[in-house]
C-alpha cells in the first residue's frame, strides 16, 4: 500500500480514529478522576490539569492506533508520531476545556453540557486530525520518494 491510501480506507480510519480517540479520553479522565480523588489532593489546578492531561493522552493514543502503519515505518518516526499525537491531544483538551468553560452564562444559569464533555470532544478532534495529517503527509513523501527519487526523476 504505497499510494495515497484510498477513499474507503481514509474514511474507516477516520471514523476509528474519532471513535477510539472518545473512548480512549474518556477512559483517560477517569483514570485522571480517580488518582485525584485517592491521592487526596485538593487543589483545583491539579484537578484540572490531571483530567486535561488524561484526556489528551487518551485522545493521542486512540489517534495514533488508528492511523499506525506498522510496515517500512522506523522506530523514531513512530515515537515522534505519537508524541505529537499525544502533545495535540493535550493541547486540544486545554481549548476544549476553556471553550466549555465559557459557555456559562455568569447571572444564574448553568451549563447544559459539561466543561469536561468539551475538554474530550476537542482532545479527540484535534488528536485525530493531527494523526490523519501525519498519516497523509508520511504517504505522500513515501508515494514522492517512491515514484521521483528512486526513478532519478529528480
Amino acid at each position: 500500500m504505497d499510494k495515497v491510501q484510498s477513499l474507503m480506507v481514509f474514511s474507516g480510519r477516520t471514523a476509528l480514529s474519532l471513535g477510539l480517540g472518545g473512548a480512549f479520553s474518556v477512559a483517560g479522565i477517569g483514570v485522571a478522576w480517580s488518582l485525584f480523588v485517592f491521592s487526596s489532593s485538593r487543589s483545583l489546578d491539579t484537578m484540572l490539569w490531571s483530567l486535561m492531561v488524561g484526556a489528551g493522552l487518551g485522545a493521542g493514543l486512540g489517534g495514533f492506533l488508528a492511523w499506525l502503519r506498522l510496515e517500512g515505518d522506523h522506530l523514531l518516526l513512530l515515537l515522534v508520531a505519537a508524541a505529537l499525537v499525544a502533545a495535540a491531544g493535550i493541547g486540544g483538551a486545554w481549548g476544549g476545556y476553556e471553550f466549555g468553560a465559557r459557555q456559562e452564562i455568569e447571572c444564574c444559569a448553568m451549563p447544559s453540557v459539561s466543561p469536561f464533555t468539551y475538554t474530550a470532544v476537542g482532545s479527540t478532534v484535534v488528536a485525530s486530525g493531527t494523526a490523519m495529517v501525519f498519516s497523509l503527509a508520511r504517504d505522500l513523501m513515501s508515494w514522492w520518494w517512491q515514484t521521483r527519487v528512486k526513478n532519478h526523476a529528480v
